[in-house]
């Protein structure tokens, strides 16, 4: 996008890579008017950016301690299976059981005991780890509310590249695309007629913020 100042006004228009576009110009004002709109569609109040961060926290402190119980259980099952080698080595030695027999039963456990710490690897690593990009997405929304107050533009601008691709004017009118988690946003608040308020977050927690919280997030 290519911006010119002509008779004290800033003016921007799309530029092609190879040659200059047919589109007129468009001037600030309208553009920014056209910016504002999109952010006040995924702006969050600091009051509901508290409550839904509030609820993250308690997430993740029911996400510990239920990780915590399962562990527990896993890390007392490969003792249980340890104990259990070694009653089965025992009777091998005695000839309780045959090399066949022995082989087979030792063979289970020992996959059982790679699958109980492939289980706690996979909980210390990714019980919660989804709660930081959910706050970080959270908070920008937030910022989304904040640069709508202040009206800077360059930090709207810096913001829309953030979370989004593709910046196009057309028909005087600025498109680009956002973000899944952005354009749901922008979706749900178009669909209620107002702006994203804590219920809306209560019905996504249940349900997605996690998903849109993950990799798409971090892209």
């Amino acid at each position: 996008i290519t911006a010119e100042v002509q008779k004290g006004h800033n003016y921007y228009r799309c530029t092609k890579k190879r040659e200059m576009c047919s589109q007129k110009y468009v001037r600030e004002e309208m553009l920014t008017e056209q910016v504002k709109s999109f952010l006040q569609k995924v702006s969050l109040s600091n009051q509901d950016t508290e409550k839904v961060l509030h609820e993250l926290d308690k997430d993740e402190q029911k996400a510990k301690s239920s990780s915590r119980e399962i562990l527990q259980n896993l890390k007392s099952e490969i003792i249980d299976i340890g104990v259990k080698l070694d009653k089965l080595l025992s009777a091998y030695l005695d000839e309780i059981v045959s090399t066949e027999e022995y082989a087979a039963q030792k063979q289970k456990l020992l996959s059982r005991k790679v699958e109980c710490n492939e289980e706690i690897i996979e909980i210390e690593n990714g019980s919660v780890s989804w709660l930081e990009p959910a706050r970080e997405f959270v908070k920008s929304l937030n910022h989304a509310s904040k640069l709508v107050q202040s009206g800077d533009k360059s930090e709207m601008t810096t913001f829309l590249k953030q979370i989004g691709s593709n910046h196009i004017l057309f028909d005087k009118s600025a498109s680009f695309s956002p973000k899944i988690q952005y354009e749901l946003a922008a979706e749900r608040s178009e669909a209620d007629s107002s702006h994203l308020q804590f219920p809306f977050w209560r019905r996504v927690q249940d349900s997605n913020l996690q998903a849109l919280a993950g990799p798409s997030f971090q892209d």
